[in-house]
């Protein structure tokens, strides 16, 4: 599952939210990782591509594998996610030059640590060959398309098809999961008459006048589920309607309330999925990304308080990755 979109300010701020569902943390950890590291991914044969950390990086790691990042942005204001797109990831056949092979775990590590825009890691993945291991965890191959955000407001997507790297803009700045981009954008036009923020207007017949019963009535009949599909459609709807704030700390409260409208709380998808495994995704964690002001905010499923990692101040050197759980919290009383 997951929910990623693109929000504005008026200063030219840019805000990226996304939701992370899944049935359990998995060991999950918010995650540093320093520039000047060596690092290695893996090749059917062995070791894969090696490289070392031009950017700083921070995200979360849903494995407590410090390399292995579900999403994150860097110091210069990259934002790298990867969302699931099962049935929907074909990747490229390996071939024998192992050193310029990425496992696509670490994909959103080596976008993050290796480019500062999105045109730059379009260009980076074209000169390697990205395929997917089995991985116990999902029980086969981890389906996923890498998702990428820049300050200065340009989107984009790298996804598989037929055994091929797709690199697609993305001007919407929207992502959920399968199927693939090119078919959310035509599913928008399906929806044109209720993607209107508008309460509808009076009418009469036969001289009876009816009104709306109440205001809120604009988008009535939009998708309510939390499928792919419904969920990029509804995250459309708030990236056409809401109101740009003046600036990046307003920008950041309001890419939290508009991520609060896709949280998924336990018991709410449930039965099972085409993969013969039974659902119980929920909402773990949510982060949002606010790259011009190089800040990192988590909220996870089990704390209200949202954290906050300011990479202006954040130490980015050394000689290893550093990891920190992210605990469980209360809600706070007060006296009154």
């Amino acid at each position: 599952m997951c929910t990623s979109f693109q929000l504005r300010a008026d200063d030219g701020s840019v805000c990226v939210g996304r939701t992370m569902e899944f049935p359990d943390m998995l060991g999950a950890k918010l995650t540093v990782i320093p520039r000047g590291l060596t690092l290695t991914s893996t090749a059917p044969s062995g070791a894969g591509v090696s490289w070392t950390t031009r950017y700083g990086v921070v995200g979360m790691d849903a494995i407590g594998q410090a390399q292995l990042l579900t999403d994150g942005m860097n110091e210069a204001g990259l934002y790298a996610g990867a969302l699931y797109m099962p049935g929907f990831a074909s990747y490229e056949q390996p071939g024998d030059d192992a050193g310029s092979t990425l496992d696509v775990l670490d994909a959103v590590a080596y976008a993050l640590t290796t480019s500062a825009t999105v045109a730059e890691v379009f260009a980076a993945f074209s000169e390697i060959t990205v395929w997917g291991a089995e991985n116990p965890l999902i029980d086969g191959i981890p389906p996923l398309h890498l998702v990428l955000h820049d300050a200065t407001g340009a989107a984009g997507v790298i996804e598989f098809k037929d055994g091929a790297q797709k690199h697609r803009e993305n001007p919407l700045g929207v992502a959920t999961n399968a199927p693939y981009l090119d078919w959310h954008y035509d599913n928008v036009r399906n929806w044109l008459p209720r993607l209107t923020a508008a309460n509808p207007g009076a009418v009469t017949v036969r001289g009876v006048e009816f009104a709306p019963l109440s205001q809120g009535q604009g988008f009535v009949g939009l998708p309510g589920d939390s499928g792919s599909a419904g969920r990029f459609l509804r995250a459309a709807a708030y990236v056409m309607t809401l109101e740009q704030p003046a600036d990046a700390k307003e920008l950041e409260h309001l890419t939290l309330h508009a991520l609060n409208n896709f949280d998924i709380p336990v018991g709410m998808m449930t039965g099972v999925a085409a993969t013969g495994v039974e659902q119980d995704d929920q909402t773990k964690w949510v982060s949002i990304a606010s790259l011009s002001a190089r800040r990192y905010i988590v909220r996870i499923q089990s704390n209200p308080t949202p954290v906050v990692v300011d990479l202006a101040s954040l130490d980015l050197t050394g000689d290893a990755p550093r990891q920190l759980d992210l605990l469980p919290g209360e809600f706070t009383p007060i006296t009154l």
